[in-house]
């Protein structure tokens, strides 16, 4: 190496600093100038995860997929319908569709915000299991499809990666028709109306 570039390289790391000191120091101002983010008004998700069911161990694994759209009422009280499809085979589906009310626990405007939830809707069961006739000894396919209310109760917490999207681990446990229920899901999620910065 060179004397030449033996100064330049130890010259190079504090330009290295005196840059990205620059760079910050242009872009915190310009954030600044955007302002504050505004509540959030509407936002949407689309929601993937698992679920059980059973009145003992919550057998009966699920995958959950689904969606929903939350309109808030308030700062932080919002109503959030929801709908979501669980498989467990072919012969074991469900779908489960729930109006409901959100509750956010901190400033919606902040990055992280837990949340509580609750949902009161209604269930569908479509299922079928195959067997033998009790009187004959004939195999039979008995079908055990049905369509009750069902309730969940939980939270989880938004976490944004920017001012709109957002991700939130969600977990609810409940009843749909006789049996309880539980689901642990992730959601991908878009403020599509709010948290926007205000212009000062």
């Amino acid at each position: 190496m060179t004397p030449g570039s033996t100064e330049c390289a130890h010259y190079l790391p504090k330009r290295i600093i005196v840059a990205a000191a620059l760079v910050l120091f242009c872009f915190f101002p310009a954030r600044a100038q955007q302002g504050e983010l505004s509540r959030p008004k509407v936002e949407v998700k689309a929601t993937f995860g698992t679920s059980g069911f059973g009145e003992d161990d919550l057998s009966y694994p699920h995958v959950v997929a689904g969606g929903s759209v939350r309109f808030y009422v308030t700062s932080r009280f919002s109503v959030e319908p929801e709908y979501l499809y669980m498989r467990n085979s072919r012969e074991d589906q469900d779908y489960f569709f729930a109006p409901g009310i959100a509750y956010d626990l901190t400033n919606p405007r902040k990055k992280v915000v837990p949340y509580l939830g609750l949902g009161v809707g209604v269930f569908r069961h479509r299922g079928r299991y195959y067997g033998s006739d009790f009187t004959t000894g004939q195999p039979r396919v008995y079908d055990t499809s049905y369509t009750a209310w069902t309730g969940v109760a939980g939270g989880g917490v938004k976490i944004f990666l920017n001012d709109r999207l957002f991700i939130a681990p969600d977990a609810r446990i409940g009843f749909s028709g006789s049996e309880a229920t539980a689901h642990a899901t992730i959601s991908v999620g878009y403020v599509l109306s709010g948290r926007s910065r205000r212009v000062r």
